[in-house]
Parts: C-alpha cells; sequence; structure tokens
C-alpha cells in the first residue's frame, strides 16, 4: 500500500464514475431496494411530471458541494479482488482533515493535516507490510511527523478534489444530465431524497441527494457489478481536528 496520492485515486475514481455508467447500460427495468436504512426506497404517490430533472438536481448538488467548508466520506470499493476503504473528514480544502485508508481488510493507516503538518499513524499490519515487523513494534501507536518533502504527496488528498472529480467527469455529466436520466423519489436514513440513474435504472449506479431544494449528496451506489459505495455526512459539521499529544509524535531525522 504506497502511501500518496495513487491510493486514494485508486479507491475514489471507480467510486465517483460509478453513475457514469460509460453510456453502454441496457435498457432493464430497476431493480428492487431493500429495506436498509441506509438504502433508497423508491415511492410511486409522486408523479415524474413533479419531480426537478436530473440535470437541475445535478447542478444543485455540485452548487451545494462545493461552497460547503467541511464534510466526512466513507467509502469502500473491490479492486482487482482487494478490499479498498477511505474515511475523510475535515474542511473542504484538506487544511484540517483526517485520512483514513485501508486496504485488504487488515492494512490500515490514517494521515493527520493539523495546522500545515502532517502526521501518518499505520497499524502493525502497514508497518510490517512497508517497513518491518520491528518497525511496527517501535510506531505502533505512534504518528510520525511527515517531512515537507513527502507530505507534498497529500496535497490534492482533499474533499474538494473529490468533488471537483466528481463534478468535471464527462460521462457522468452525461448519464446524470441527460433528457432520459431518470429521478424518482427516494428516503435516506429517514430523510426525502431523490435517487438519480441514468435511463437503465439502479442497476448501473445511483446518486442520492436530498429533496430539501439543496440536494446535498447523501450516497453513490456503484452498479450490479461493483460493490462500491461512497457515503456523505456532516456537511459543515465537522468538529476541528486536532494535533496528536507530543507524547505520540515521533519525528523523522532530517
Amino acid at each position: 500500500m504506497q502511501v500518496n496520492h495513487r491510493v486514494l485515486a485508486a479507491l475514489a475514481v471507480p467510486l465517483l464514475a460509478a453513475t457514469a455508467l460509460a453510456g453502454c447500460g441496457s435498457d432493464k427495468g430497476d431493480p428492487t431496494t431493500s429495506s436498509s436504512t441506509s438504502s433508497s426506497s423508491s415511492s410511486s404517490t409522486t408523479t415524474e411530471a413533479t419531480l426537478p430533472t436530473a440535470a437541475e438536481l445535478f447542478d444543485q448538488a455540485e452548487k451545494s458541494a462545493l461552497a460547503a467548508k467541511s464534510a466526512h466520506i466513507t467509502g469502500s470499493v473491490e479492486n482487482d479482488g482487494t478490499s479498498m476503504t477511505i474515511d475523510l473528514a475535515g474542511t473542504t480544502d484538506g487544511s484540517n482533515q483526517s485520512l483514513e485508508l485501508g486496504v485488504g481488510g487488515s492494512q490500515k493507516a490514517t494521515i493527520l493535516t493539523v495546522g500545515g503538518k502532517y502526521y501518518l499513524l499505520g497499524n502493525d499490519e502497514f508497518w510490517t507490510k512497508q517497513i518491518s515487523a520491528d518497525a511496527a513494534k517501535l510506531l505502533g501507536g505512534k504518528y510520525v511527523r511527515m517531512p515537507a518533502e513527502q507530505a507534498k504527496d497529500f496535497g490534492d488528498m482533499t474533499i474538494k478534489s473529490l468533488l471537483k472529480e466528481l463534478f468535471d467527469d464527462k460521462e457522468m455529466q452525461a448519464a446524470l444530465k441527460a433528457e432520459d436520466s431518470k429521478v424518482s423519489k427516494a428516503t435516506y436514513d429517514g430523510a426525502e431524497a431523490y435517487s438519480i440513474t441514468d435511463k437503465s435504472g439502479k442497476e448501473n449506479g445511483e446518486l442520492l441527494v436530498s429533496a430539501d431544494g439543496k440536494a446535498t449528496i447523501f450516497k453513490i451506489v456503484g452498479p450490479d457489478d461493483d460493490t462500491g459505495t461512497l457515503e456523505f455526512s456532516e456537511w459543515d459539521k465537522v468538529a476541528t481536528i486536532a494535533a496528536p499529544a507530543a507524547s505520540k509524535v515521533i519525528n523523522l531525522p532530517k
């Protein structure tokens, strides 16, 4: 697991493009939606004629998301048979954030960005894989303050960069802003929502946004043949992240 922007990109890109569909989906109907509180459920009480268009919701979601000052994103995906996870919370510009990356269900690394400094915390499996078992014993439970040169790799690992990648994706725009894109009423954790898909329906992925006029992003679900998801929460509500205690920090020799 390389601790650089490629790890985040490898995880995030398939998730962010989950509903783009590459224009090659079939015209099958929507699959049955589960009753889980974390998933959407369609409602037939409102006709499509009374709903906003997919393009309107997409544009509103972009406006709301890019105006946010903080947020929390969690996600997972299978990449070449390996499970990958992300947990990113903090300011959208990345100046104060916590980024946790997981690979294979065992390796985990957390990078805190506080006051222009970067702190890396890895679990035993991470340090053993990256360096050695002896290093894992030495570094276990400690935050390694990263040298400025190495920390540059994390410059684009921000919520804002993920959001911009999402909304700038041409294939996603083509799928979710098309005249034949589908919009239906849904719920997400008890909140009214809109489900947005391409013309083929949820089998090719789904974007869930709030139905309160802001189109706040709730969740991105990958297509049926992709287990990836991204969930968004705590918009403008993420608490300030503190630097680790000095006793927990190891400064590498310059």
